[in-house]
């Protein structure tokens, strides 16, 4: 069995967010999100998040929740090292964290909660109480505020130890490498928002990031992981901007299409189509048509 601190090894990597595709009448098109899994892995893609936000993990029901978390990983099988997104009421989240392990999950990534009114003592409380509900699987809180600091962080590994790595998405640079200094922790830190933040966040400890645009490449995104590894800055900077204008459309106004950039692009290529869910839209024609430029500086292809 592979312990949780193998799985963080097995996580210093480009860690994938996989979108989950619909039909027609607007449900999962549960055959189209196994062939995009196996496309994925045979990418080059070595840890996926079923169930993370690219995956809109928030407008999927309960049962939509189960039925992609085990697609995903029946389609991934021992090829990716599978990170399951878990979240919402305490009770729902270790629910479905049990789930997981019953299915073979490597780990599970506790989403930030959405509620208003959170405590640091309350956030820490939530994660552990998850993670200690798993003892023998990995776990990754994923950050997203800065109200959380090294301090509650370095609580939360001695509160509970199988939390291996932290996903930390806090948009600032400087406030991140303050928190990896004050938490004096040995976990893995993965840089959250992806191929824009990476460089920044490798310089102040990361090992890992997370990507949504490895649903349309994975090609850009190994590229960049490669160079960061090889301290190769030349590279890192063409890569970065390379993806820099796709990055931007994704977060803008507070990454309100962050999925339907990624699902427009993948539409444009044949892989999905582009519809989302409520509270998403999908993009104005003209974004369309800057999406096409994107690729077509890409040579982006199926």
């Amino acid at each position: 069995m592979t312990t949780s601190e193998e799985t963080a090894e097995r996580l210093r990597t480009v860690v994938g967010i996989p979108v989950v595709p619909y039909a027609r009448d607007g449900s999962v098109d549960l055959a189209r999100a196994a062939e995009l899994t196996d496309r994925l892995v045979a990418g080059g893609m070595t840890a996926l998040t079923p169930n993370g936000n690219t995956g809109e993990f928030y407008a999927l029901s309960p049962r939509e929740r189960a039925e992609v978390m085990r697609t995903v990983i029946d389609a991934g099988g021992d090829r990716a090292v599978m990170i399951v997104g878990v979240g919402l009421d305490l009770a729902s989240a270790k629910a479905e964290a049990a789930a997981a392990a019953d299915l073979g999950a490597h780990a599970i990534m506790v989403h930030q909660p959405v509620v208003p009114y959170m405590s640091r003592t309350g956030w820490i409380d939530y994660v552990s109480d998850i993670a200690c509900s798993v003892p023998g699987v990995a776990v990754l809180p994923y950050v997203s505020s800065p109200a959380i600091r090294g301090a509650d962080l370095a609580q939360l590994v001695e509160r509970a130890p199988n939390v291996v790595g932290v996903k930390y998405s806090v948009p600032d640079p400087v406030t991140f490498a303050e928190t990896v200094t004050e938490a004096a922790v040995d976990v893995l830190w993965i840089a959250g928002l992806a191929e824009s933040y990476a460089p920044s966040a490798w310089q102040a400890g990361a090992r890992a990031f997370t990507s949504g645009l490895v649903n349309v490449t994975t090609d850009i995104p190994l590229v960049l992981l490669d160079a960061l590894r090889g301290r190769d800055t030349e590279t890192v900077e063409a890569t970065w901007s390379t993806i820099h204008r796709f990055e931007q459309l994704r977060a803008r106004d507070r990454s309100a299409d962050n999925v339907s950039v990624v699902k427009e692009a993948m539409h444009q290529l044949g892989l999905c189509d582009r519809s989302v869910r409520p509270p998403s839209t999908v993009l104005s024609e003209d974004d369309r048509r800057e999406v096409s430029t994107i690729l077509a500086s890409w040579k982006a292809s199926a």
